[in-house]
């Protein structure tokens, strides 16, 4: 089941129209918006799609031209992000694996919650965001998060425990932010008080 009003219409063409491509086959659509579709929680804005695959910019911007307004935003080796009509859309060439496969609604290929799960804590050691950690508290009604731990360990065997039980208990960044709209109510402060404990029961 996709919980559709989480994004906008216009949001959901765009990503069912880019997945129909065979250029973009090995790509799931991965963060925020993954989750939000799959357990309905928040409103996402921005498609994250990541795969595989060596980035052709001249291929992908011709693919993106014939589909909307297109604007470069940034783009390396590895990354490319794009504005198409106004929609924020990211490639990234994917190292890490896959601990699961996609789960597979309406042929759009939806990052496993587990991978997401991975995904969140990485995000969240480097410098996480309110949605982030938003997403993680949500996160935290589908898998206990010693199994959130094991999951990050195994998609990133160079990452750090300690850099991530560190950073989930530090907010003040996080704080400062607007909180995205919610389709299920919750407050920022029983998000962090939820985290909070969790990581204090982790390491007791």
């Amino acid at each position: 089941m996709l919980f559709k009003k989480t994004v906008n219409s216009r949001l959901l063409e765009l990503l069912k129209e880019l997945m129909s491509y065979s250029y973009f086959k090995e790509f799931n659509l991965v963060e925020g918006t993954s989750l939000a579709l799959q357990i309905g929680h928040r409103e996402s804005i921005d498609i994250d799609l990541f795969g595989k695959k060596e980035l052709e910019e001249t291929e992908i911007s011709e693919v993106l031209s014939s589909l909307g307004k297109v604007q470069i935003l940034k783009k390396s080796k590895n990354i490319l992000v794009y504005s198409v009509d106004g929609i924020k859309v990211d490639f990234v060439n994917y190292r890490y694996p896959w601990l699961r496969a996609p789960k597979i609604y309406e042929n759009l290929r939806l990052a496993h919650m587990s991978d997401i799960g991975a995904m969140k804590l990485n995000a969240i050691s480097g410098r996480g965001s309110k949605k982030d950690f938003i997403d993680l508290f949500f996160l935290l009604k589908e898998f206990q998060f010693s199994d959130l731990m094991e999951f990050y360990n195994k998609k990133y065997g160079d990452g750090s425990t300690f850099l991530v039980l560190k950073s989930l208990t530090y907010f003040e960044d996080a704080d400062l932010e607007e909180s995205p709209r919610m389709i299920i109510n919750t407050s920022w402060e029983e998000v962090k008080s939820t985290i909070v404990s969790e990581v204090k029961q982790y390491l007791n």
